[in-house]
């Protein structure tokens, strides 16, 4: 006769009860605890929790290909109909700018722009796609040194500005040195356009800890921003500084937050206006 492993332990349970005295129900530290669970059913639930990773697998490789797909799209077949509009408005403007009144002029111009803008717009969030793509490499990374060759690459693009960097020396984490460099790149580059309007401008990239954790930080004394709206600075396409002022498309912040989360880190501003902000990050390990 074969006995399913449920029977199996109600015979060697009603087994014990004959063999050893009644005991209190309180009298044991383990009275009212639910029997282990068989090793078969260890085994399934284990199976089952393989099959369910391997589901979650195969649909986020499925996640991937589309956004690669719709990646590839947006680079190709998005960009060729913008070309076209930029081409033909600067060959009008360019040839038959004297047969147009200015008003005429000036919506041309406006198309153009726009089609630069809406450009630029799709590079920005090829990157952003791509930022959350890369495979990572973790090593050591000197954050002090690309900091100051970032600096130093602001200051040789606009030379004719005065900005005075203050980049604590020795400053090093474990991180993908790409991703963190492009992160570093957003938040130095962000900190020299909101600076741009401000008298001694003064930009630095120091460290310090907050509940007992490294943090980073890159300060400026810029435009800065009202803190009511800081939880907006991080999501994409949002600005709180209008394009006039300070020109961007508002994926600088969001790539940032992205390449910090990769790291399993986190990011955040503090800011006041018109009177600098400042953006800080801290990287586990």
């Amino acid at each position: 006769m074969n006995l399913d492993c449920d029977s199996v332990i109600s015979v060697l349970v009603s087994d014990d009860r004959a063999v050893m005295p009644r005991k209190s129900r309180n009298s044991s530290p383990t009275a009212g605890r639910e029997a282990s669970p068989s090793q078969d059913e260890v085994l399934r639930l284990n199976a089952e929790l393989e099959e369910r990773v391997r589901e979650r697998t195969a649909q986020l490789e499925a996640s991937n290909k589309e956004l690669e797909a719709f990646c590839y799209s947006v680079s190709h077949d998005l960009r060729a109909p913008l070309r076209s509009i930029d081409g033909f408005t600067h060959a009008l403007l360019e040839s038959h700018s004297h047969q147009l009144d200015p008003i005429a002029c000036e919506y041309l111009q406006r198309v153009h722009a726009a089609s630069v803008r809406m450009t630029q717009l799709i590079d920005d969030l090829l990157h952003l796609s791509r930022v959350g793509r890369r495979e990572m490499r973790i090593q050591e990374v000197n954050l002090s040194d690309l900091a100051a060759s970032i600096a130093h690459d602001l200051q040789k693009a606009d030379p004719d500005r005065k900005v005075d960097f203050a980049i604590t020396t020795g400053l090093c984490a474990r991180g993908d040195e790409r991703l963190l460099r492009i992160a570093l790149e957003n938040l130095l580059s962000n900190a020299w356009k909101f600076t741009g309007r401000t008298k001694n401008a003064r930009i630095e990239f120091s460290a310090g800890n907050k509940d007992d954790q490294r943090t980073f930080f890159v300060r400026d004394n810029g435009a800065g921003f009202d803190m009511a709206y800081a939880e907006k600075l991080f999501t994409p396409f949002q600005r709180l500084h209008a394009s006039h002022e300070f020109p961007g498309s508002g994926i600088g912040l969001a790539i940032v937050q992205r390449i910090i989360n990769r790291h399993n880190g986190r990011v955040w501003a503090e800011g006041t206006p018109d009177k600098g902000a400042t953006f800080s990050f801290c990287l586990p390990g």
